[in-house]
């Protein structure tokens, strides 16, 4: 679009602005077709509104682009939506109207979600959830929008050649909100302690990742509606009493599941207990995409401050002749008791995920050649339940529940300081959910996660070794001989 368009559209839009709240129905009706119009959707096809969007949706229409591509547009009320500038400021992708309208868009299976008051605008990918484009005036909207938006562009497959942020930006953005809400909880109680408010936010990350992959399946307990119920709740006109909701949440994780992350932190709740700190705090994550919650971004949130600890979010494990030869070695007999500590000072947060997969590799391997040893047995007698229930319990514990056992007993995280012993139990909790979510095993309780993390040592064993090859390897070699 030429740059005297570009002026004559955003002239069009401001001149509409102070219309529309007073306007009726029909007139937004034909401002929006105008707009459209304007963009070469000489006849948008309307779309029917969903129940939830009659409040703030004056109009909606569907562009439709080649091979199933297709934008949902929809036209609010003036102040409906927020400055996308702020938002984005805070770390945000989605104001409360556009995180509806998104969702409901994305629930009629429509890949793209253009939401605008004429004034501010938003485009999202609603499959991937992500915010794309935002103008905060119709001066940007017209620079912006229209070279992806109007219809020659979209039949070209401009939507497909949109930017999406990098990792590394949405991270920033993540740890950006994650420090801002951890600032906050402890200046609404100047006692809490800088950890106990990183908890507050490591239990939001882990409840998000939850809602996504959901292991908590029980007759009686349905983790979604639970968590859903809460947020939905904080994002209404009547939010009373999510604070004492979520620490009722946090109790039963606890108390029903054996979650360690949110066993009993009375500070803590005596601070997530007034409304006026819970409740934005849980409408901002809800107003959070999920491209912010996934295991290798939570992780990249760690990137900042200290070099080293920088240096570890990043580090790619490398092999231990070592431990690869414990490994081989065990036995079903030995796998029980056989624990591989790691040192994640040295060797980084990834190799959280590389041994623990190891681990668990080992474990179901050892699983196939127990049961083929035992099937060649001889059989007992047909009613000799005893006989039965001695050979299940000669079973090797590890076997049972691979995932489990692995992070209960099988290794041991040695940290150095207190952010590698909260980087390295976050990381832990996401790897394991997102196992169990993956393989669709039975998770009875969690493992006792804290337990598997200890102190490091000043000097331990890898130390001393290094120290004594770079001993030799100062020797001349007369005094080698």
């Amino acid at each position: 679009m030429r740059d005297k368009s570009r002026q004559e559209l955003a002239k069009f839009c401001e001149s509409w602005w102070a219309k529309l709240g007073d306007s009726a129905k029909i007139e937004q009706n034909q401002f929006a077709e105008q707009l459209l119009g304007a963009l070469g959707w000489e006849h948008p096809e309307p779309l029917q509104s969903k129940a939830n969007w009659t409040k703030v949706v004056s109009a909606s229409y569907i562009l439709r682009g080649p091979a199933g591509t297709a934008v949902a547009a929809h036209f609010v009320m003036p102040g409906a939506l927020e400055p996308p500038g702020s938002l984005v400021e805070r770390g945000l992708d989605f104001c409360q109207t556009t995180r509806i309208l998104v969702s409901g868009t994305h629930a009629l299976n429509i890949p793209y979600a253009f939401i605008t008051d004429v004034q501010r605008s938003y485009l999202y990918d609603t499959h991937g959830d992500e915010l794309l484009l935002h103008a905060d005036m119709p001066t940007e909207f017209s620079a912006a929008f229209p070279s992806v938006l109007s219809r020659t562009d979209i039949e070209r497959g401009a939507l497909e050649e949109v930017r999406r942020q990098p990792r590394s930006f949405v991270a920033r953005q993540l740890r950006e909100w994650c420090l801002h809400w951890t600032a906050q909880l402890c200046a609404e109680n100047p006692g809490l302690s800088e950890g106990a408010a990183s908890l507050a936010i490591d239990r939001l990350l882990v409840l998000r990742f939850l809602f996504y992959h959901n292991i908590l399946k029980r007759a009686d307990w349905d983790f979604p509606r639970r968590f859903g119920g809460l947020v939905v709740r904080a994002m209404s006109h009547r939010p009373e009493g999510c604070g004492q909701g979520l620490i009722a949440l946090s109790h039963e994780l606890w108390t029903q599941w054996k979650a360690g992350l949110f066993a009993p932190a009375p500070a803590l709740d005596a601070v997530l207990a007034n409304d006026a700190i819970a409740v934005p705090m849980l409408r901002e994550c809800t107003l959070l995409s999920r491209t912010k919650f996934t295991i290798a971004t939570i992780l990249e949130s760690f990137n900042y401050g200290d070099p080293a600890e920088k240096a570890r979010v990043r580090m790619v494990p490398g092999s231990d002749e070592e431990r690869e030869t414990r490994l081989a070695k065990c036995t079903p007999e030995a796998v029980d008791a056989a624990c591989f500590e790691i040192d994640l000072q040295e060797e980084g947060y990834r190799a959280i995920f590389h041994w623990f997969d190891k681990l668990v590799n080992l474990y179901r391997r050892l699983d196939i050649e127990y049961d083929t040893r035992t099937a060649s047995l001889p059989v007992p007698d047909g009613l000799d339940l005893l006989a039965w229930a001695d050979r299940a319990a000669a079973r090797p514990r590890a076997l049972a529940d691979p995932l489990n056992y692995a992070a209960d007993h099988g290794l041991r995280f040695l940290h150095a300081s207190e952010r590698q012993l909260r980087t390295g139990r976050l990381v832990l909790y996401l790897h394991l959910i997102s196992r169990y979510h993956q393989t669709q095993e039975r998770l009875a309780q969690f493992p006792e996660i804290e337990k598997a993390f200890a102190r490091r040592a000043k000097v331990i064993e890898a130390d001393r070794k290094w120290m004594a090859r770079g001993q030799n390897s100062s020797l001349g070699e007369s005094e080698v001989v």
